[in-house]
């Protein structure tokens, strides 16, 4: 099985595939500090319900409520919860990550748009939330999809939460939390 895992991942073809996903991610400001950006991070949330949907996993957006933020009243951004697999004779994961990040300026250091993944002549590649985390959450669904182009059999059952508001205090989530607790 492993071997099938690292041959797919090998493919330069497969390799682009998930550079380009994780480029469309980094390409969404998803700053939960500055109401202006608000609809962006919706928008991230938007974009990870489309991914889960399209890989079968179970999901919903919970709503937590409204902030107050710069004088304005705005909707907090949704919590995606999700469900890939029910197997009673599985362990069940719970995969927690957050799809918001922190404000990025070139004035504050960054040599190339931040919210563009750029690869320097290292081979390194940098973007607004590729590591701290949506690179992560991302990690979580193509493991799902390599799972599932591959016909091998998912090992374990996932609960899945994902949050917007992580660089901004998790304002929101703990009453989401609290009202899923079996």
């Amino acid at each position: 099985m492993t071997s099938k895992i690292a041959e797919f991942l090998e493919s330069a073809e497969n390799q682009q595939h998930y550079i380009n996903r994780l480029a469309e991610a980094v390409a969404i400001p998803s700053v939960s500090g500055d109401a202006s950006y608000r609809p962006d991070v919706i928008r991230m949330s938007t974009w990870l319900a489309t991914e889960l949907k399209r890989l079968g996993v179970s999901y919903e957006l919970r709503f937590p409520g409204k902030q107050h933020l710069e004088g304005k009243e705005i909707d907090l951004p949704p919590i995606v919860l999700g469900t890939y697999g029910q197997d009673p004779k599985k362990k069940t994961v719970l995969v927690y990550g957050h799809y918001d990040v922190q404000p990025a300026l070139l004035s504050d250091g960054w040599t190339s748009d931040p919210f563009t993944l750029v690869e320097d002549d290292k081979g390194r590649m940098f973007g607004r939330g590729s590591t701290d985390d949506k690179g992560p959450i991302l990690g979580w669904l193509w493991v799902i999809e390599i799972h599932q182009k591959l016909g091998i059999e998912f090992p374990v059952n996932l609960k899945i939460c994902f949050e917007g508001m992580e660089e901004s205090g998790s304002e929101g989530l703990d009453d989401i939390i609290i009202a899923e607790a079996d």
